[in-house]
């Protein structure tokens, strides 16, 4: 003979909250790490976004140094060899003159062709750090014989940062890129 008692049909209320704890610290955990893989990627393509067009700029800038003449700004004592400074010029072989400049307040690089408004070049070059924390022009020029161009050094740190940012991303922490190069005019190579 069967016990009306023992024939259940659902689960005790005990069973229920245990499921539902289950479940829970489930979909907690998983969207933790889903939160923390977006963050990674987006870290990642931040980065090696910057770091692609960072070193197109630099190898940009590098060919016209190469191929440019007539480079300034020139130092004021023709003893001096070495000039640190936030710009440099110069003329292309078609005879155009181009400033490249680092504007510290906007962060970034700016390219001007024959005296026609600067263009942005290059954003989020927040500029190079000495060891005692001061700011290192991104250009350094070494003259020979006065007015002669010899090695044009270009040493620039930029920030990370992707255009598109949503709220939900919060705080990233991106590395900063540091971008370094020199270059000789191809008339003091040959």
């Amino acid at each position: 003979m069967k016990n009306p008692r023992v024939n259940r049909r659902g689960f005790s209320l005990v069973e229920v909250l245990i499921a539902i704890a289950i479940t829970s610290t489930l979909l907690t955990a998983t969207l933790v790490s889903l939160d923390a893989s977006f963050r990674a990627y987006q870290s990642t393509t931040e980065e090696v976004s910057s770091n692609a067009i960072g070193r197109i700029v630099m190898h940009r800038m590098l060919t016209m140094i190469r191929t440019g003449t007539d480079f300034g700004p020139f130092p004021e004592d023709p003893r001096v060899k070495l000039v640190q400074t936030d710009f440099i010029e110069f003329k292309t072989q078609s005879g155009e003159i181009v400033t490249i400049q680092w504007d510290r307040n906007s962060e970034e690089l700016t390219y001007q062709l024959d005296g026609q408004p600067s263009v942005p070049l290059l954003g989020g070059v927040i500029g190079t750090q000495d060891s005692m924390g001061n700011y290192v022009s991104p250009f350094t020029l070494e003259y020979a014989d006065g007015r002669r161009l010899h090695l044009a050094t270009i040493d620039f740190t930029i920030e990370p940062d992707d255009i598109i940012d949503l709220d939900i991303e919060g705080d990233r922490d991106s590395n900063e890129l540091r971008f370094v190069g020199s270059a000789m005019p191809r008339l003091e190579a040959f």
